[in-house]
């Protein structure tokens, strides 16, 4: 009886599972920074902080036709950072391809310049 065992390297398979960036923003000072990534054909609305300045925030977006949608959104501590990882996809109606804008916001300022993303993803 033969018994074969394949070994995937760690760094490999890490690799394989990482998120693509496709738009990003860090303030000057490096404290806040957002972006929108691809999660396995997902995308992400991800934003970290290195103290919890605020406790929640608003996030946009908008379609390429139609009203802007937003919600609103906790920040949790997570290692030494803060985050909040969001689903685009169970948080906000899908309205087809084009480009999508999306803004995060504290109270009505915004907090950085807003960052696109196109569907269908590539």
């Amino acid at each position: 009886m033969t018994i074969s065992v394949w070994l995937i390297s760690s760094s490999w398979a890490a690799a394989a599972s990482q998120p693509k960036t496709i738009a990003r923003y860090c303030s000057s000072t490096g404290d806040l920074c957002f972006g929108v990534l691809n999660r396995s054909g997902a995308v992400s609305l991800e934003l970290t902080t290195f103290a919890r300045y605020f406790d929640r925030y608003d996030l946009c977006v908008k379609p390429p036709q139609g009203a802007s949608a937003c919600r609103n959104f906790p920040i949790r501590k997570s290692g030494a950072f803060y985050v909040s990882r969001v689903r685009w996809h169970a948080n906000f109606p899908a309205r087809g391809p084009g480009s999508y804008q999306v803004t995060w916001r504290l109270k009505r300022n915004t907090l950085g310049p807003q960052l696109k993303f196109r569907l269908p993803l590539s």
